[in-house]
């Protein structure tokens, strides 16, 4: 049987996911305590993150504002790592420049489309840890 969400626990999941996945925006925007120093929120954000009945809502909110995003833009998450992957590729090409050298076209483009991409796929920056991805193809989930 899963254990139900507090008031506080689903206010969590719901900020961390209206704020990109963010676990310090999330927490500072729940119902948890504000009063303390950075380093513990972050701390407090990592624990709920590890919960595995918030992590469960938090993914099913995901999948529901992807569902949503699709449905009002017409825009797959798909599509969009397309294009991200295409702006990838094209910042990274080289061109010669007026004097012969060759020069990357943009590589901040490039750098804020991996961005991007790292962000969507939950990839953390701060280690080489990856959350896992669930991808679900025509198929939807009847629970």
């Amino acid at each position: 049987m899963d254990k139900k969400l507090t008031s506080k626990e689903d206010s969590f999941a719901v900020a961390y996911v209206l704020h990109g996945n963010d676990s310090m925006k999330g927490y500072k925007n729940s119902d948890y305590s504000q009063n303390l120093t950075p380093a513990n929120m972050s701390a407090e954000a990592y624990k709920l993150l590890h919960k595995p009945h918030i992590a469960h809502r938090i993914k099913a909110l995901q999948a529901e504002a992807s569902v949503l995003a699709s449905e009002a833009f017409g825009i797959s998450v798909k599509q969009r790592l397309e294009w991200l992957k295409e702006i990838t590729e094209a910042g990274i090409a080289t061109y010669l420049d007026s004097t012969g050298a060759a020069r990357r076209e943009s590589l901040t483009a490039a750098r804020g489309a991996i961005e991007t991409m790292n962000t969507m796929l939950g990839v953390d920056e701060n280690t080489d840890k990856i959350k896992p991805v669930k991808v679900f193809v025509g198929v939807k989930d009847a629970s």
